[in-house]
């Protein structure tokens, strides 16, 4: 791991200030979207199009889906740490745990790609 990345999540304080950061990305997107549909309701595809294009929404965008991995990674992490323990799973815990977080890792920074393929494929 790189140093900024064990510096990032070495406490739990990190993690949660990184969380709640992450909730306010996700919060803004959405309240984006809902202002956007309350103030132009007649959008069709073109707007749509039109608006997903340009750079500003598309970096949006892509730090919201990056957020929404943080913030799922952070959430699953502690309730691996929390529940997959030794004293309530026996001897195998370690390597499950371990597993677990490592196809959570797998599954966000897969998701993460495809969706910054996705997004400059427009």
């Amino acid at each position: 791991m790189s140093g900024l990345t064990l510096f990032v999540f070495r406490s739990g304080s990190n993690k949660w200030l990184l969380q709640r950061f992450a909730a306010v990305i996700l919060l803004s997107y959405i309240v984006f979207l809902v202002c956007l549909l309350i103030i132009r309701p007649e959008m069709d595809y073109s707007d749509w199009v039109n608006l997903n294009k340009a750079i500003p929404m598309r970096f949006f965008s892509f730090l919201t889906v990056l957020s929404l991995s943080v913030h799922a990674w952070i959430g699953m992490w502690c309730v691996f740490t929390d529940y997959i323990t030794v004293r309530l799973i026996g001897p195998k815990a370690d390597f499950i745990r371990r597993s677990c977080i490592f196809l959570t890792t797998l599954t966000a920074a897969l998701y993460v790609l495809w969706v910054l393929k996705v997004l400059w494929s427009i």
